[in-house]
């Protein structure tokens, strides 16, 4: 997938428009597995971040996302101006979200939101939940 999807617009083009489910299948097929996806996804974050809008913040945002093959946990840093994403747990969350492969994608083309996730019980959020849902308005996804 990272090879193909240069931004989050061109993921949507790809995997817009289904569940979560279809979603998830079409990443995997691009990404040759659920971790080499996440790997392209959260390399697309940090291309996609715009300092300015995240002025002020610093911390570990910790994902624990569930696929078929199992729990991927993957961090995003936050601070100073930068953001760098990498696999494994935050030595110190500032939030951690648990959240379906499907599900993540689907937020992060704009199909699906938080709120929507969290009130199907399809996504939840230990820690500073405020920090959380400000997370996405640290990114030009669009």
């Amino acid at each position: 997938m990272e090879a193909r999807v240069k931004n989050i617009a061109e993921l949507r083009g790809l995997i817009g428009g289904g569940t979560a489910e279809e979603a998830e299948a079409k990443a995997v097929a691009l990404g040759g597995g659920p971790a080499e996806a996440l790997d392209a996804l959260f390399a697309l974050y940090e291309g996609a971040f715009v300092p300015e809008n995240a002025s002020g913040v610093q911390g570990e945002f910790q994902f624990n996302v569930t696929t078929a093959a199992g729990t991927q946990e993957y961090t995003v840093a936050v601070g100073d101006g930068k953001c760098q994403a990498r696999r494994g747990a935050a030595a110190s969350a500032t939030a951690v979200t648990t959240v379906g492969l499907g599900d993540l994608l689907l937020l992060s083309v704009g199909e699906a939101t938080g709120f929507q996730l969290s009130a199907e019980k399809r996504l939840s959020t230990e820690g500073n939940l405020g920090a959380a849902i400000g997370f996405k308005d640290w990114f030009k996804l669009g």
